[in-house]
Parts: structure tokens; sequence; C-alpha cells
């Protein structure tokens, strides 16, 4: 029998919540869009399309930067309170996020690991199924000119797997975004004081490899507080190199940038209800264009039902 890796065995020692700190998330989301991007999104041949944008080149300058900040003041803060010793505190304070990632793929009926340089592409959604600063970021002049979509997560990535990663070739996951600052902290404490409580010598390497990988997980999930209002839940996607063929990364324009992306597709069937924007018209316009949408839906498919928002907003 082959014996057990040094890391193996110091991961069996831990908390479930310590290897795994995030919970997949499980709901109704909404991701608003321009009504421009009706063809695109919706009536392509593949079904429902949308894009995910790599992580270092979204609008937010400090997007993936906040997990690194966060673990320095954990680090300070159970020092200072005594609830590690300076011998735990040297051993990690300098530890930065993993570069890899672990993924298990299947392959001529067996399952291999590799280890391998990875990107992070994040698709975004809302928790608010009628949000005015959402809907904000799509209007034109005096006009609100968006639309949501809303979908069950779990048919979402259930949607995903099956079609995009039968093989299991890159990592993805339905996240709650955190911006409360406190609330981060105590995420990376929980994690720190339970990797203090069973650390021994000869461990150094396994304890550094866990917060690597917390600290790299965490990029897409902590955002500052002054986008809460976003209520945002991510689908993020871990691209490996190895695998990169099996996503097609293209790139697009946006205020002078330009964004790598890729696309991922999903089952029509993962949509159950399409909003409309505030500010279109009379409340007759409002109604054809509901009609319009509704039969639009139904000659591509769709079983969804048509909402317009309740946001009593003129302009």
């Amino acid at each position: 029998m082959v014996g057990r890796s040094l890391l193996d065995r110091f991961t069996e020692k831990l908390e479930f919540e310590t290897v795994m700190p995030l919970s997949p998330y499980d709901g109704e989301v909404y991701h608003y869009s321009s009504l421009g991007n009706v063809n695109s999104i919706l009536l392509g041949k593949q079904g429902l399309c949308l894009w995910a944008s790599r992580i270092d080149c979204l609008n937010d300058v400090s997007e993936g930067t906040l997990p690194e900040m966060r673990f320095v003041q954990a680090c300070d803060e159970l020092k200072a309170d005594g609830r590690i010793d300076s011998r735990f505190y040297e051993l990690i304070r300098n530890v930065r996020p993993n570069r890899t990632g672990l993924v298990l793929y299947a392959a001529n009926g067996k399952t291999r690991p590799v280890r391998d340089e990875f990107k992070t592409y994040i698709t975004s959604f809302s928790e608010d199924s009628d949000a005015l600063a959402m809907w904000n970021y799509y209007s034109k002049g005096s006009r609100y000119e968006g639309m949501n979509i809303g979908i069950s997560s779990r048919r979402l990535l259930n949607s995903l797997n099956s079609r995009q990663n039968q093989h299991g070739t890159v990592m993805a996951l339905m996240v709650k975004v955190i911006y409360n600052e406190r609330e981060q902290l105590e995420l990376i404490e929980r994690v720190l004081l339970d990797l203090h409580e069973n650390y021994e010598r000869g461990y150094e390497s396994s304890v550094r490899y866990h917060i690597g990988t917390l600290l790299s997980n965490l990029k897409p999930v902590f955002k500052c507080a002054c986008f809460s209002h976003e209520k945002e839940v991510r689908l993020f996607i871990n691209v490996y190199r190895k695998f990169e063929s099996e996503l097609r990364v293209e790139y697009r324009t946006c205020a002078g940038y330009v964004i790598p992306y890729v696309s991922l597709n999903f089952d029509r069937s993962v949509v159950s209800r399409i909003t409309l924007g505030p500010g279109l018209g009379s409340d007759d316009q409002k109604a054809v264009q509901k009609k319009v949408v509704e039969e639009m839906l139904i000659n591509h498919g769709y079983q969804a039902v048509v909402a317009q928002s309740i946001i009593p907003v003129r302009y």
C-alpha cells in the first residue's frame, strides 16, 4: 500500500470548512445586460450564451487583491491577540496565493490529477431581481434599456458541466461575493486558527500550501464594500493552461481596454424569467414590448416568464 503524503495526513486533521471554505450558492440569480445583447445572449443556436471575463481585466481595479490584504490583517490581529504564536506567525506571514491548482479530469475511463497554472474567468449575477442601481448600468440617456435574465444557479452549473466540462478539465463554482471587511477577516482567521491548532513540526509546507490555496480561491469572492449594492453572485471558472483549448479564449474591447473572455453555453431550460427594465415608455408601449419578448422566447425554445420592472422611475 502506498504511503500517504505529509499533505494528505495534515489535511485529514483539519475541519471540512478549512479545506472547503466556500459554500456553493444555490438559488435564483439575475444576469443584467443591455437589450442590445439579446441576440448574442439568448438567440444563438447554442442556447443561452454568457461571457466570462478574465478577473484581472474587470472594471474593479482592486479585483483579486483583497485576500492578500485581509490575510496580512488577520495574521497581525491573531498575533496581537495571542491566538497564534510568533513561530507560526513567521511561518505564514509571507505566504502568497498559489499560482497552480489541482484538477481531476477524466481520460480513458480513469480519473487523472494534474497540477497546473490557471486563469480565472467570471460571469456576474445579482441576487436582486429588480435593482435600480443595476438598471443604471444599462441606461441610455434618459431611458433604462436593460433586461435581466432569471436563472437557477444549480441548473446553470449542471448545464455547464454536461455541455462544456464533461471531462472535468475546468473548475467551476458559483459563490456569493463577500463585501463586509469583518466577514472577510473572520473567514481567513477561522482557517488560520484551525491550521495553527493542528500544526506540528514537519507540516510547514502543508500549512503554507493550504493558505496559498485559500488566498487563490478567495480572489473572486472578496470585493470592496462600495460595490455591495450589486448583491453579486459569481460563476467563476479556473481554466488550466493544459486545457486552454477546451474553452476558446476570445477578446473584446470596452472603454479602451482589451478584455479576454470565454463563451459559456447553457441549456435554454436554465432560464426561468426575463425582466425588462423600467422607463420603456407608456404602459401601453410596455405591454406591447412584453408580448413581443414573450413571442421571441417561445420562437427560440424558451419557457420563461416575462415581467416588467416595477421601479417607478421616469428618467
